[in-house]
């Protein structure tokens, strides 16, 4: 007859198998949490990486803070397992917190920069201790979850070793479900508060099956008298082999969160020269980790399982870390051909796998060896008369305090003195130097031979030579170059032309599209009739901020996400940036624009939106609803929205989608278009008050700051040939169509598959007969001369929206080599402008 404290071998792993379940839900939910938490944050603070930084940081103190705190109380709790229950129902609750805090944040940030002032170190840290009051109670609540459930699982030291690894495991395979499923469903589907609904349910269900579950089940073992409860084993193990000591156990635990996440900063990074840097790709990676980690926790429980030296397994796998790590540059370099595109021409299906396939390749090996560093210090903790909830509240703590520090060290201190690939070494170093001082002390002078191992692997990665930073083609050169957290920024010399590059294929402009540049600015200010302060959201080169200073104006502001952009392109681009750099009217500000905006209370009369490339992540910010709606905020009356977008690089579907947000927000939109081409045309939704009309004496006053002084100006402004129509012209399009907005960001998440289809040919761009069809309808259905817009104009002035149609149509037939067809058109122009183009038409005649 069993006693009431007896159970049998079935009923406690039937229990322990459903503890296993409700903690790897309580992982999948925690890490929707944490990726809900950046996502929705990365808004308001900006999506800048000091920003996202500040987010972590808050994240991980309360991890840290949780930990110590719940790993000492945890002894006392005569049911851990319903604490548990009731620390999960506590997360759940917390977290709704995020809701009304964000409303604050938004509704006085501007009162609290007018306050504090705009210096960068200052409002870090503010929003570090905003950060903090939002994120504090579920991170602190979600620190102590496993220090609690160790206390309930581990009554001796080889229960926690064996059962603790096999938590966490469930746990960080739990949190790669969660990273999976939020951004590659949760998020596109039904938007950031379903999303965050979803995980507050989890939350509550595990909570909510904990408490049932410690009902049902009295506690596995019997509470038994204080001075024995803790005990281990009564013969205390002589041997250094076995076991760390106090600091061995605080340097390894530290290190271990601050060396992996200092990787997986890196390898971001890294990844980020190849991929197409959406949302999902940067998921990819995340997953990828995440699942490692997982399995690094089951290698981990089946090495404590082996019963070999506690410390001479981990020199192994700090050793064995060291050199994976710092072959991960060499065997990237490699697998990408050189650090070319992935996939770039492959279907969505197939570029997604291709990333998961690299991330496998090259993150999974070492992150496996890294993942069981950590839960193997359950085994080689230092033997003494402690608690198995305080042990694990420790382990907790000081990891955590690795992976607040880790990070930021990495991103803002490592990559900006060393570069990517010598950050990489730097931290597999710190892995071989961290085997060392495990192994240095344990060993005599007759096992020396034992350090051989990691010192020939410092001495490996030492000598390894680097990949290159910057892929070139045949006839590029690297003229210069800059790497920091925001990424790698280079300039690269072509034949001719010079290229301002971000992570290797995003160019942020040249020097050979200087006049296209110069003419997203012209566009918007030639039609408002006294623009004197100018905001610009993203610079590049600074060749279009730098057109505006042509104008009458007295005010022109700048703002660059990346903040390397702004050196290069004064270094590089001055030339063509007509004084930006030295112009006492301008002010150049290292910001994200959102960001700015919510923190700005000055009004401006012209604001000009960049060509963000839509697929990007994070600039599926810039063209929601609400930042719409900021940025009608900080106009002043009668100002102009100019959002210029690259037609080249969206579907009808990601035009349609910008379109008729931007129409939510804006009464009056026209569009226009900075050239031409009909591969790379640029257009600009210019958003303006209800009832405005194009005026005909402000176009003559304004298009001197454009073509300079004319002979005659009166009869030469030509304003009409940039304009493409009116967009009630096209609304029937936007029927049905969904709105982007902070909540669902259609665009950050259609945009990537949408790209990567029109680049396999499953899809088009808005170029060529696409761009055709959007032209020809917003001529057809709104002829110029019945446009309410062009209505003060005279005719002789309208003529032009109809040459510049004609001119665009001439310009595709030439780059078609189809002449005859080309002269037809030219004289269709001719007739309406007899001296336009004259010279082309004396230059055909000749041909003949």
């Amino acid at each position: 007859m069993k006693n009431k404290f007896t159970f049998t071998k079935s009923e406690r792993s039937g229990n322990f198998v459903f503890l296993y379940a409700l903690f790897f839900v309580s992982g999948t939910a925690g890490l929707i949490f944490q990726v809900v938490w950046m996502y929705r944050l990365g808004l308001v603070f900006g999506n800048a990486s000091y920003a996202t930084a500040a987010t972590l940081s808050a994240f991980f103190l309360g991890l840290a803070l949780g930990g110590r705190f719940f790993g000492k109380a945890s002894a006392r709790f005569k049911r851990p397992l319903g604490m548990y229950g009731l620390m999960e129902l506590g997360i759940a609750l917390t977290a709704l917190l995020l809701v009304p805090g964000i409303d604050f944040y938004e509704r006085y940030y501007s009162d609290i920069v007018s306050f504090l002032g705009d210096t960068k170190s200052v409002l870090l840290g503010m929003k570090f201790l905003f950060g903090i009051s939002l994120l504090f109670f579920p991170s602190f609540l979600m620190g102590g979850t496993f220090p609690v459930l160790a206390q309930h699982i581990g009554k001796n030291r080889n229960d926690l070793s064996r059962r603790g690894t096999i938590l966490y495991a469930v746990n960080t395979l739990g949190a790669a479900l969660g990273a999976f499923i939020a951004a590659f469903y949760l998020l596109s589907e039904y938007g950031v508060r379903v999303t965050y609904g979803f995980a507050v349910v989890l939350a509550i269900f595990v909570g909510v099956l904990a408490l049932v579950l410690d009902c049902w089940h009295k506690p596995p073992y019997p509470i038994i008298n204080e001075a024995s409860k803790y005990s281990v084993n009564s013969k205390k193990s002589t041997d250094f082999a076995f076991q760390l000591n106090k600091n061995q156990f605080i340097l390894v635990a530290f290190f271990s969160g601050a060396l992996a996440l200092s990787a997986e900063t890196l390898w971001t990074k890294m990844f980020a020269q190849v991929l197409q840097n959406s949302v999902y790709s940067f998921a990819a990676i995340l997953v990828v980790f995440l699942l490692a980690l997982g399995l690094g926790g089951i290698l981990s429980h089946i090495l404590v399982r082996l019963g070999a030296p506690s410390k001479t397994l981990l020199v192994l796998l700090l050793s064995t870390a060291a050199v994976l790590i710092g072959l991960s540059p060499t065997v990237f370099d490699s697998a990408t051909n050189g650090l070319e595109y992935l996939a770039i021409n492959a279907s969505w299906f197939t570029y997604i796998w291709s990333v998961f396939k690299l991330s496998l390749m090259v993150i999974m090996p070492p992150t496996i060896i890294l993942g069981a560093v950590f839960p193997f210090l359950l085994k080689a903790a230092p033997k003494a008369d402690m608690p198995s909830g305080s042990i694990v509240g420790k382990l907790v703590l000081y990891n955590s305090l690795g992976g607040f520090v880790g990070p930021v060290i990495a991103g803002f201190v490592l990559l900006d003195i060393a570069g990517l690939w010598n950050s990489i070494k730097i931290i597999a170093l710190l892995y071989g130097i961290l085997a060392i001082l495990i192994a240095f002390p344990s060993y005599r002078k007759k096992k020396i031979t034992f350090l051989l191992w990691p010192a020939v692997v410092i001495l490996g990665i030492i000598i390894l030579k680097n990949p290159p930073v910057v892929k070139l083609e045949t006839g590029e050169k690297v003229l210069d170059y800059w790497q920091s957290s925001d990424g790698v920024v280079s300039i690269v010399q072509l034949p001719e032309n010079i290229e301002m590059r971000l992570d290797n294929f995003y160019v942020l402009g040249d020097s050979k599209s200087f006049l296209v540049e110069q003419m997203q600015a012209h566009v918007p200010l030639m039609i408002h009739p006294a623009p004197k302060k100018i905001l610009f959201l993203g610079m590049g080169t600074g060749i279009t901020a730098g057109a505006a200073l042509n104008h009458d104006v007295e005010k022109v502001v700048a703002v660059e996400l990346v903040s390397n952009v702004i050196p290069a392109a004064k270094h590089y681009f001055s030339p063509w940036a007509n004084g930006l750099f030295k112009d006492d009217r301008s002010y150049i500000i290292a910001d994200d624009a959102r960001n700015f905006l919510l923190g700005s209370n000055e009004q401006f009369d012209v604001i000009v939106g960049d060509l963000f490339t839509p697929w990007h992540a994070g600039t599926g910010s810039l063209y929601t609803l609400e930042h719409f709606e900021q940025a009608k905020k900080r106009l002043s009356p009668g100002g102009i929205f100019a959002q210029w977008l690259p037609l080249y690089q969206l579907t009808s579907d990601n035009f349609n989608t910008i379109a008729a947000t931007f129409a939510a927000v804006y009464q009056q939109v026209t569009l226009w278009r900075a050239d031409f081409s009909t591969t790379h045309a640029s257009i600009v939704l210019v958003g303006q008050e209800a009832g405005v009309r194009l005026d005909e004496n402000t176009l003559r006053q304004n298009i001197v700051h454009v073509i300079g002084e004319q002979a005659n100006p009166e009869n030469n402004h030509m304003a009409g040939l940039f304009y493409l129509g009116n967009l009630e012209a096209i609304r029937n399009r936007f029927s049905g169509v969904e709105l982007n907005t902070d909540d669902r960001r259609s665009v950050e998440f259609k945009a990537p598959i949408l790209s990567q289809q029109a680049n396999s040919g499953r899809a088009t761009y808005i170029t060529g007969k696409e761009l055709d069809n959007l032209l020809s309808l917003l001529r057809s259905n709104l002829p110029a001369e019945k446009d309410p817009y062009l209505s003060n104009l005279p005719k002789e002035e309208i003529r032009f929206v109809k040459v510049g149609s004609l001119y665009h149509r001439y310009i595709e037939l030439i780059n078609a080599r189809k002449d005859k067809e080309a002269k037809i058109v030219l004289k269709r122009i001719q007739l309406l402008v007899p001296d336009f183009l004259k010279k082309e038409t004396e230059s055909i005649d000749e041909t003949k």
